[in-house]
């Protein structure tokens, strides 16, 4: 009888697939004179490359430019767009120190853009 129950449990575990997903990489960071969080993300190629960057507005994360530079365990260069629609600008991501910092891409026609200040962040992982 005790062998039949194991029989049942065993070709029913073997029967049903699990799949799971792998968390993305990404970044919370703060600043003293802001409160709350700024969270990116990255997704990688098959080539394992960050190639997309994602943030979190309004409670959910949407794309908000490429991946323009990068060297492995070193630095992110990534474009954000949700900054200001006029203007080439990206984030500059030391993976050593994680700090955030602002990075014009090309020169702006407004001139009365104000650069953001420097973050400094932790590495997250986020599961969704």
């Amino acid at each position: 009888m005790k062998v039949r129950y194991f029989l049942i449990i065993y070709f029913s575990l073997i029967a049903f697939n699990c799949n799971a997903f792998e968390p993305y990489s990404g970044i919370s960071c703060h600043n003293s004179t802001i409160n709350g969080n700024i969270e990116f993300f990255f997704k990688h190629d098959e080539n394992f490359i960050y190639a997309k960057a994602y943030k979190r507005v309004e409670g959910k994360f949407r794309q908000i430019g490429n991946v323009v530079g990068q060297k492995i365990s070193s630095f992110i260069l990534f474009e954000d767009k949700t900054v200001d629609k006029d203007l080439n600008f990206a984030w500059h991501l030391d993976m050593v120190t994680k700090n955030l910092k602002p990075f014009i891409l090309s020169e702006t026609r407004n001139r009365k853009f104000v650069i953001p200040n420097t973050f400094d962040c932790i590495s997250k992982n986020f599961w969704f």
